[in-house]
């Protein structure tokens, strides 16, 4: 049983017993006002019931990627983001660039295939061009894109929702770092480099996008 299944017995209060009609209307008033309080509570619970998965799976994650010396660049960004609280489904879903088991994972809440990014790495280094990127990899990034805007658009949290607005609007520069890093850390595992001002317009490009997804999205009034 989870709160929001909960409704207390407003009806049947001794509090709310009448004898008169000025005793009648503090009445009403009262059951109104506590039915509004609640719906508040229970609000509140069913949404962090959604988050609550994501929190143990981030968890989960974090423990793997800060043994793995190879994360060690992406760390700061990521704990900025965390610490800004940031919803943990988005912060995986940005992640999941890096990491096609983080992927798997949570394409699987959305009912999605597996990515297969079979990207055959070149030996020499190469520049990154955003006129003639290789389709591989163009695929897999449109994937991740598709994947962040899921993740602030399917079963969301209105609570949480509310938050990234308000931070996007606040702190950007922070999640602008996450999503850069990320995209860099991406780039570079495939021995292509890129700068940078065009990783950061990148991410830029990405945040304006999620950020009509989130706009088009009926939040309820907590």
């Amino acid at each position: 049983m989870w709160l929001e299944d909960y409704s207390p017995e407003i009806e049947s209060s001794p509090w709310l017993w009448s004898s008169t009609e000025a005793t009648k209307e503090t009445s009403e008033k009262y059951k109104e006002s506590t039915k509004k309080a609640w719906a508040k509570v229970a609000k509140v619970g069913k949404d962090e019931k959604k988050a609550k998965k994501y929190d143990f799976l981030l968890a989960w994650f974090l423990v793997k990627i800060i043994v793995d010396k190879k994360y060690d660049s992406i760390l700061d960004n990521l704990f900025a983001s965390i610490h800004l609280w940031y919803a943990s489904n988005f912060v995986l879903w940005i992640l999941s660039l890096i990491n096609l088991e983080i992927s798997h994972e949570i394409r699987s809440t959305s009912n999605k295939k597996d990515i297969d990014f079979e990207y055959e790495i070149q030996e020499e280094k190469s520049e990154f061009d955003d006129s003639n990127i290789n389709s591989k990899i163009k695929k897999r990034i449109n994937y991740w894109i598709e994947d962040i805007i899921d993740s602030v658009t399917i079963e969301y949290s209105s609570l949480q929702t509310e938050r990234i607005k308000e931070l996007i609007k606040t702190d950007e520069s922070v999640l602008h770092a996450y999503t850069s890093k990320i995209f860099t850390f991406f780039l570079n595992e495939i021995n292509i480099n890129i700068s940078q001002e065009q990783s950061d317009n990148i991410s830029q490009f990405i945040i304006s996008e999620i950020s009509k997804y989130i706009d088009k999205l009926e939040v309820e009034e907590i």
